[in-house]
């Protein structure tokens, strides 16, 4: 009995140590440059030390423009908690229209152009909007999410950081 329970233990032990050792290390945010649509340049690096929300949207997805009421209390509601969003407008989004959505719905947050999908690219390539990118401070990626933004998630796993 005893016997049995020491072979069960060391194999519990013996999966913990393995599911460590091979547990894949996050991904780090890629080194880029994000043109603004305000004509401002920010850099991934000015990012570290906050907690970045990467949403990656389009002027053609109903779902991503419901979603600005939502993204603009979060960037506006947790600031002091070095915590910002930063929008990605798709590719194939002319900016004179992501420029004119802008004006028209006033986001409480930044946003980028991706005018030759270099910043999708980097992020493995970005399939469907909304996707949004919840990094940490350090830069590593902690979670990527498709479909509408869910407030009480981003809460709850900031909370982790």
């Amino acid at each position: 009995m005893i016997r049995d329970l020491m072979i069960s233990v060391a194999i519990a032990l013996g999966t913990i140590a393995a599911a460590w050792h091979f547990w894949p290390e996050a991904q780090r945010m890629p080194e880029m440059s994000f043109q603004l649509t305000d004509g401002r340049t920010l850099s991934s690096s000015e990012l570290r030390g906050r907690s970045v929300l990467l949403n990656f949207w389009s002027v053609s997805c109903e779902v991503c423009l419901r979603d600005i009421p939502t993204l603009t209390r979060l960037h506006e509601g947790l600031a002091a908690e070095n915590f910002t969003v930063l929008a990605v407008a798709a590719a194939y989004d002319p900016p004179p229209t992501v420029i004119s959505t802008i004006e028209r719905l006033q986001p409480g947050y930044p946003v980028a152009l991706d005018v030759h999908g270099e910043i999708s690219a980097a992020f493995g390539g970005i399939e469907a909007t909304p996707t949004n990118i919840l990094v940490r401070p350090d830069g590593k990626i902690s979670d990527t999410y498709r479909g509408p933004i869910d407030e009480v998630r981003i809460r709850a796993t900031l909370l982790t950081f």
